[in-house]
């Protein structure tokens, strides 16, 4: 669980760094990055919490 919730927190910074920083084809590069990361977090987390059987 603290893995999941470490990547969206790296994934908010590289989006605000790729939009606000950042402008052209690299801050595109960093958007794109963190899209991932954090679709990667949400699966992570939900895989954490979901309960073993």
């Amino acid at each position: 669980m603290i893995p999941a919730i470490l990547t969206v927190i790296a994934a908010i910074v590289l989006f605000y760094i790729g939009y606000v920083e950042v402008r052209g084809f690299e801050g595109a590069a960093y958007l794109f990055l963190s899209v991932f990361l954090i679709l990667f977090a949400i699966i992570s987390f939900v895989m954490a919490k979901k309960p073993l059987r």
